[in-house]
């Protein structure tokens, strides 16, 4: 029977020979504009999807294992029909990798032509197939058979709507490209498996879905010698030869089309592929890697809370009305570990020492100069003088003001000081380890912490090794991603805890001074001067009085503490009451207009936040069976597809 699906070759004319020589020309001019414009012959333009196939034949030989495990050989053998133009080299064929969720152990045997000549392949895997690309050195033509020879176990399920096990196949696949004119199976059982069989067979023909059945026969029996008696099934002992042959045949079936078998089998017939999460040697050493992670980060934890636990300080925290005497405000930041407020604090402590003198003004305007309403606020820093100031405080001066420290110079703070904030950042640097080396903070901690991290993170490399081999054999669901993300949560817990530097016993006593600081700072008016005029208080201060100007020179210098705590918008508040209240103001700031206590306040913590932002960071810029009437085709294992190339 003619193959509908290979067009006819067109019928010749009856022109005349002077008529088909220029019909010759023409089609030479035509063919030439086509390379030209086209730039390449046609079949550098040709489809290589477009042929097709004049058969497809599979051969299944259906086993079972000494442990019960379904075994399958396939043999398959495409003839393609290629044209006769230079468009294909060979084909390529995308087999499945996965039935109902688990690895098969796919090999593949061979690759040969009709006569059993090998021919060449390179297989490469995606996410759920095998492709095995078959190609030629040079292009070919007319017909041109490949067979293809593989292994797989576990091919088979158990469906719980029938209860039976099925060998339930797709054949050649719902995503090939080609018709196929003529497509034949062959399925052979094996002899011990024969008295397993229910009767119950299926098969549907059509595109992926297609419930439109076809004829599945049996087409009697083989033999096998090597076949042994099987008792196993409940019946009587079978024939050791005999095997159980199931057959079908469909004709024209057009691209995407599939034909899928099905073949019924008494339940539990087969062993089914053990997915738990401990029947395999990989998650059995995820979970050994597992528990010793967990084992670091407790001994991490344990580690935080007792060699790295800060001294103890003072029993009691008791309210500081006066500055720590001989720390500046760089080591308080790191001490506090306010590090990012340490630029903004010193910046005020400089002022209320009268070093140096800030300035608000209108942006773009020197000075001095007379402000614009509606204008952004910027601050100047103007140089008074140097003295009191000790080395890691005149570092940072020389950085504001260049290294002579002269009288009077000027400095803008601007947003984006690049410049600024690298000297800054050294700065902090610096002071961190001077923190260590006057012994705030106990030094030689980290290399334990080291080990705990490098035990972490070899361990997490094990777990995420071993979770991606349970994984690809779809061994216990998500148990092994849970593994992984254990295994990241303990890195984090061991960097959240084994890395600190303990304050020492002197690091403690000024965490706990500064704190009474704070606690000074947060109480009501009526406490803060029963304190100052307590015996203590005005032993302390020397304010045996309510003289509210030696307490505003008292307030003052605790608003660069008030900075480093965050609380400096209060303080400013309760010192800018006490000027206005006085009739004064401070001589160390300016502002753009006449003196207020509330705008004073506002333009100390608009200071404090700008120079925060700018000078905080880095200084760099910028499923159913079958047989229970749910089949289809397209449902089953196997299947894939084909194409050209």
């Amino acid at each position: 029977m003619p193959n509908a699906l290979v067009p006819a070759r067109p019928a010749r004319s009856g022109r005349s020979g002077a008529a088909s020589a220029c019909a010759l020309v023409a089609a030479f001019v035509v063919a030439l504009l086509a390379l030209v414009l086209l730039g390449g012959t046609p079949a550098a333009r040709a489809d290589v999807d477009d042929f097709t196939f004049a058969s497809f034949d599979g051969r299944y030989e259906l086993g079972i294992d000494e442990e019960g495990h379904s075994t399958l050989t396939t043999v398959e053998e495409y003839v393609a029909v290629f044209p006769e133009i230079d468009q294909n080299k060979g084909i390529r064929r995308a087999l499945p990798l996965r039935y109902q969720g688990h690895p098969t152990d796919l090999e593949l045997v061979s690759v040969t032509d009709e006569n059993g000549a090998p021919r060449p392949f390179e297989t490469e895997t995606d996410d759920e197939n095998l492709i095995v690309t078959i190609a030629a050195a040079d292009y070919v033509h007319g017909e041109q058979s490949y067979v293809l020879t593989y292994t797989q176990r576990d091919v088979t399920g158990y469906f719980a709507d029938t209860d039976d096990d099925e060998f339930y196949r797709d054949t050649n696949g719902t995503i090939s490209a080609q018709p196929i004119a003529v497509h034949t199976t062959t399925t052979i059982v094996a002899p011990e498996l024969v008295s397993a069989l229910t009767g119950e067979t299926g098969c549907f023909v059509g595109p992926e879905g297609s419930t439109e059945t076809c004829e599945i026969l049996r087409a009697g029996v083989g033999t096998s010698d090597d076949a042994e008696p099987d008792t196993t099934s409940g019946g009587e002992p079978t024939d050791p030869t005999e095997t159980a042959v199931f057959t079908t045949r469909n004709e024209d079936l057009g691209p995407g089309e599939n034909v899928t078998i099905g073949i019924a089998f008494q339940p539990h017939t087969f062993t089914l592929r053990d997915t738990a999460y401990l029947s395999a040697a990989s998650s059995w050493v995820q979970l050994i890697a597992t528990l010793l992670a967990l084992l670091v980060a407790a001994l991490s934890i344990v580690y935080r809370v007792t060699v790295l636990r800060d001294a103890r300080g003072r029993p009691v925290v008791v309210p500081e009305f006066t500055t720590p005497p001989g720390v500046d405000l760089m080591l308080a930041s790191a001490v506090m570990k306010r590090p990012t407020r340490a630029a903004a604090a010193s910046f005020v402590d400089f002022a209320v020492r009268r070093n140096i003198q800030i300035l608000e003004q209108d942006d773009a305007l020197a000075p001095g100069a007379e402000s614009a309403p509606g204008s952004k606020a910027v601050y100047w820093l103007r140089l008074l003088t140097a003295e009191g100031l000790n080395a890691a405080e005149l570092e940072l001066a020389r950085g504001l003001f260049g290294p002579e420290l002269a009288s009077g110079a000027w400095r803008e703070l601007k947003a984006k000081d690049t410049e600024l904030a690298k000297q800054i950042q050294a700065l902090r640097a610096s002071t961190r380890k001077r923190v260590l080396s006057e012994g705030y903070f106990r030094s030689g901690t980290a290399w334990r912490g080291s080990l705990l991290l490098i035990a972490a993170f070899v361990l997490a490399i094990v777990s995420f090794i071993t979770g991606a081999m349970s994984l690809e054999a779809a061994l216990g669901g998500p148990l092994p991603v849970v593994a992984m993300v254990v295994a990241i949560a303990v890195i984090v817990v061991v960097l959240a805890t084994a890395f600190r530097s303990p304050l020492t016993a002197k690091g403690a006593e000024l965490r706990d001074y500064v704190e009474g600081i704070k606690m000074y700072i947060e109480w009501a008016e009526e406490e803060r001067f029963r304190v100052l005029q307590s015996p203590e208080g005005a032993l302390r201060t020397g304010i045996d009085a309510p003289d509210r100007g030696q307490v505003v020179r008292l307030y003052e210098k605790l608003l660069p503490y008030a900075v480093l705590l965050g609380l400096e918008t209060e303080w400013a508040k309760v010192l800018g009451t006490y000027y206005e209240n006085l009739g004064t103001e401070p001589d160390w700031y300016g502002g753009s207009t006449g003196f207020n206590s509330y705008l004073f306040a506002s333009s100390i913590s608009a200071l404090s936040s700008s120079t925060v932002s700018a000078f905080s960071g880095t200084s760099s810029s910028s499923s159913s069976g079958f047989s229970g009437g749910g089949g289809s085709s397209g449902g089953g294992g196997g299947g894939g597809g084909v194409g050209g190339v």
